[in-house]
Parts: C-alpha cells; structure tokens; sequence
C-alpha cells in the first residue's frame, strides 16, 4: 500500500512538471515575437515570472496563501 502511494506522488510529480512544462512553453510562443525587436531578455525572464504567478495562483485557488512579490530587477537592466 506504501509503495502504491509513493509511486502515486511520483506520477503527480511527474504531471505536474509536464504540465509547468507546457506551460512554459506557451508563453514563450506568445512573446516570442518580442524577440525581433529586441526584447529577448524581457521575453526569458517575463516568462519565468508568469510561470511563478500561474503557480501561486493555483496554490491561492486551493487554499494555500504564500506572499508573492514580483522581482522587479529582473524585469529591467
């Protein structure tokens, strides 16, 4: 029963990261563009942040509250 549960949590893991994956992959179709006027660093790190902010929604929308500010450093050079 143990090892059922372990295996379980794996394949969770598993299909969450295929879903962030996903994900991630996107937003960078999206912005992609931005890269020909040349917003390519804007495009990498904009993406992360909006991978973080689907996260924290879906934390949020499932009842765990973690504070979560934007790195507005990285967004800038």
């Amino acid at each position: 029963m143990k090892q059922e549960t372990i295996e379980a949590e794996e394949q969770e893991e598993l299909e969450w990261d295929k879903c962030v994956g996903q994900f991630r992959l996107a937003i960078n179709d999206i912005l992609n563009p931005l890269r020909m006027y040349g917003q390519g660093h804007y495009v990498d790190t904009a993406k992360e942040e909006l991978v973080s902010l689907a996260i924290q929604l879906h934390l949020k929308l499932y009842g765990v509250e973690m504070p979560y500010q934007v790195n507005h450093d990285k967004l800038h050079y």
